[in-house]
C-alpha cells in the first residue's frame, strides 16, 4: 500500500459512492484524483455487513458469512432504504433475512445483534469508509459528498442522509450518480455538447442527460428505475440454474444464497467466456452466453425504453447527443454495451472505470463547492426527478414543482376553500406525474384549522415548496387572514407506503390521455355540484321573485342534472348545465336587481337617521 503524507493546510474531503454491490471513495490530493486503497490495493469495498453476537463486520470480511450465515449478513441494502414492508414482500419474496415492520414506518432486521435498520446498514458501510480515509491519510474527514440514484424519491434520499447523520459525516451534498460521472468525464476528457449518461448498476437504472460547457453542467433531465439492476440479472440467472440442475426440495436460505452467489461468479465470467461450467452442490453443467443474454434482454429493453422516453419528454433525438458514457458495474455485460451502442447509434465511452467513475465525479465536486482553486469553480445545476403538489378538490394534483425544473428551486402556490364558512382545510402533499392523489406517492398530510368563517373562495392560503441542491423537500403552508403557519420537512419518519416509483413517468405517459378525460369529466361534475348548491341557496331565499312554472322549469332541469352527475356522463352533464344556467338567468337577474333596492333602501335609512 502506499501512504501519503498529510499535507498541511489541505482539507480531507470525500466522494462516496454508496454503491448497491461495492462501495468506494476517492479525494483529491494535490490536483490528482486518489482512490482509497485498502492493504491489498482494492478499491471496492463490497456493501455487505455481517452481524453477531458482539461484533460488526465489514466488507470483504462479511462477504465470506453469505453462504455460512446469511440471515446475520445483509447486502444490496440500497434497494431496501426508504422501502415499506409491502414493497419488500412484493418485490423480494425470498430474502433470507428476519425482517419486521417499524411502527413509524419502515422495517429493521433481527440480528444476533440485535435490531438493525436499512440505515444502520448503510451507516456501517460508510463508517468504514471514513476510518480508511482517517487511516490513509492520518487526518479527519473534513466534509464529504454522497452519490445516489437520480431516481431516488424523498423518503429514499432521507435515508441516506440519515445513515450520513449517523456515522458523523458532515454531509455538503447529495450527488446524483449520473451527474458525478458526467462531472468526472467533463472535468477530465475536457468533453462538451450534450452527453447522455447510461448508469445501469447493482441495484439501480439512471439516465440522464447534461450539456456541458466550459464551467457549467447543466441537467437537463433525468429518469431510471430504482429498482432494476444486475442483482436482477443474477436473480433470473439464479433461477434458470436451478430449473437446470433439477435440484429440487433444497429451497432454504442456505441454498438460496449459495445458488445467488454461484450466479453472481457465473455472470461476472460470461463477460469474458462463451461458455462457463458450473458446479452447485452434486450437479454439473454448462451455462453459455446466449442463454445468459435470452434471460436478460427484457432487463436491458426496459432500460432503453426508460431511455427513448427521456428524448421523447424533451424533445431531443440521438442524433443530437455528442457522447454516451457508460457507468455501473453492469454495464461491462456484454449484451449491455452492444444494445446501448445499437440504440444510440455510436460506441458508449467507459475509459474511465464504471465503478469508479461516480466517485471521482463525486470528488471533483467536492473539489468545486471547498476547494481552494477559485479559478476552477464550476457550476452545476441538476433537476428535480418527479413533480411535487398538493391533493385538490376531486382528488386531483395541483402541480407546484413540475419534474425536470432546475434546483435548487422555492415556489409558491395560492388556494382558496370550497365552501362557504369553511373552518378546516386538508392538506395533502404527493409526488408524482398522475392526474390524481391516488395514483402518486404520499409524502405528508395534514388538518390546517381554525380557519376564519368566510364565503367559498375568500380565504387565501399560501402553499410554498423549497427544494434544495439534494433535491430535499421543505414546505411551509400560511393562511393570510389569521397568520397561521406551518412548516414540515417531509423525513423518513412519515409511514410508508408501497412504491413503485420506476413506473411512474411510464404510467404518466401511459394513462395520460385516460387521465385526461378522467379530468375534464370530473372538473365538470364538480362545476355542475357547486351551480347547484349556489342555486339552492339562492331559491330558499329569493323563490318568490319568479312564477311558479319558471321555479318548476328550473326545478326539472335541476332533476335532470342531479341525475347526469349520477350517471356520470360527461356529454348529459353539460348540456343540462347549459339548459340550467339559461333557464336560470332571468331569476339570477331579478335576485341581482332585488339586492341593489334593499342596499339602496338601507343607505337612505342610514343617511335619515
Amino acid at each position: 500500500m502506499v501512504f501519503l503524507k498529510k499535507e498541511k493546510n489541505e482539507k480531507l474531503f470525500l466522494g462516496i459512492d454508496l454503491g448497491t454491490t461495492y462501495s468506494l471513495a476517492s479525494t483529491i490530493r494535490n490536483n490528482r484524483i486518489v482512490l482509497l486503497l485498502d492493504d491489498k490495493n482494492r478499491y471496492l469495498l463490497p456493501s455487505v455487513v455481517h452481524y453477531k453476537k458482539n461484533t460488526i463486520s465489514i466488507g470483504w470480511s462479511a462477504l465470506e458469512n453469505i453462504i455460512k450465515d446469511p440471515s446475520n449478513t445483509i447486502c444490496s441494502v440500497k434497494r431496501l432504504l426508504g422501502r415499506s414492508i409491502e414493497f419488500i414482500k412484493y418485490n423480494y419474496p425470498i430474502l433470507p433475512y428476519i425482517i419486521e415492520e417499524k411502527k413509524s414506518g419502515g422495517i429493521f432486521f433481527h440480528t444476533n445483534f440485535g435490531f438493525v435498520t436499512p440505515v444502520d446498514v448503510a451507516s456501517e458501510i460508510l463508517k468504514f469508509l471514513i476510518k480508511r480515509a482517517n487511516f490513509l491519510f492520518n487526518q479527519e474527514v473534513c466534509s464529504s459528498i454522497i452519490t445516489v440514484p437520480a431516481y431516488f424519491d424523498n423518503f429514499q434520499k432521507q435515508a441516506i442522509k440519515q445513515a450520513a447523520i449517523l456515522s458523523k459525516i458532515n454531509l455538503i451534498k447529495l450527488l446524483n450518480e449520473p451527474t458525478a460521472a458526467a462531472i468526472a468525464y467533463g472535468s477530465q476528457m475536457r468533453k462538451k455538447g450534450i452527453v447522455f449518461i447510461y448508469d445501469l448498476g447493482g441495484g439501480t437504472f439512471d439516465v440522464s442527460i447534461l450539456k456541458l460547457n466550459k464551467n457549467i453542467f447543466e441537467v437537463l433531465a433525468t429518469s431510471g428505475n430504482s429498482n432494476l439492476g444486475g442483482d436482477d440479472f443474477d436473480s433470473v440467472l439464479a433461477n434458470y440454474i436451478y430449473s437446470k440442475s433439477n435440484l429440487l426440495n433444497k429451497c432454504n436460505d442456505f441454498f438460496q444464497s449459495s445458488l445467488l452467489q454461484i450466479a453472481k461468479e457465473t455472470k461476472l465470467k460470461l463477460t469474458k467466456y462463451n461458455t462457463v461450467k458450473i458446479c452447485f452442490l452434486n450437479w454439473e453443467g454448462f451455462i453459455t452466453r446466449d442463454e445468459f443474454n435470452s434471460l436478460i434482454i427484457d432487463f436491458v429493453k426496459q432500460s432503453l425504453l426508460i431511455c427513448s422516453k427521456l428524448l421523447q419528454d424533451i424533445n431531443l433525438s440521438v442524433d443530437k447527443i455528442e457522447e454516451v458514457i457508460m457507468v455501473g458495474g453492469s454495464t461491462r455485460v456484454p449484451l449491455v454495451y452492444k444494445e446501448v451502442s445499437k440504440f444510440f447509434k455510436k460506441l458508449p465511452l467507459s475509459s474511465i472505470n464504471p465503478d469508479q467513475v461516480v466517485a471521482i465525479g463525486a470528488a471533483i465536486q467536492a473539489n468545486m463547492l471547498i476547494g481552494a482553486n477559485i479559478k476552477n469553480k464550476k457550476i452545476l445545476l441538476d433537476v428535480m426527478p418527479l413533480s411535487l403538489g398538493i391533493e385538490v378538490m376531486g382528488g386531483f394534483v395541483e402541480k407546484i414543482i413540475f419534474r425536470n425544473t432546475l434546483i435548487p428551486i422555492s415556489k409558491t402556490q395560492e388556494f382558496t376553500t370550497y365552501k362557504d364558512n369553511q373552518t378546516s382545510i386538508l392538506i395533502h402533499i404527493v409526488q408524482g406525474e398522475r392526474a390524481l392523489v391516488k395514483d402518486c406517492i404520499s409524502l405528508y398530510r395534514f388538518i390546517l384549522k381554525n380557519i376564519k368563517p368566510q364565503k367559498a373562495g375568500l380565504v387565501r392560503i399560501l402553499v410554498t415548496f423549497n427544494v434544495d441542491t439534494n433535491g430535499l423537500i421543505n414546505v411551509k403552508i400560511s393562511e393570510k387572514n389569521s397568520n397561521q403557519e406551518k412548516n414540515i420537512v417531509i423525513d423518513n419518519n412519515i409511514v410508508l407506503k408501497e412504491l413503485n416509483i420506476s413506473k411512474i413517468v411510464d404510467n404518466s405517459l401511459k394513462y395520460a390521455k385516460e387521465d385526461y378525460y378522467f379530468r375534464i369529466k370530473e372538473e365538470k361534475k364538480i362545476e355542475c355540484m357547486h351551480v347547484l348548491r349556489i342555486l339552492n341557496t339562492a331559491l330558499e331565499k329569493d323563490s318568490k321573485l319568479i312564477t311558479k312554472e319558471e321555479l318548476n322549469k328550473i326545478k326539472y332541469l335541476e332533476k335532470k342534472l342531479k341525475e347526469s352527475i349520477n350517471q356520470n356522463d360527461l356529454f348529459s352533464m353539460k348540456i343540462n348545465l347549459k339548459k340550467l344556467e339559461e333557464e336560470s338567468k332571468n331569476f339570477f337577474s331579478l335576485q341581482l336587481k332585488n339586492a341593489i333596492s334593499l342596499s339602496l333602501i338601507k343607505k337612505v335609512l342610514k343617511e335619515n337617521i
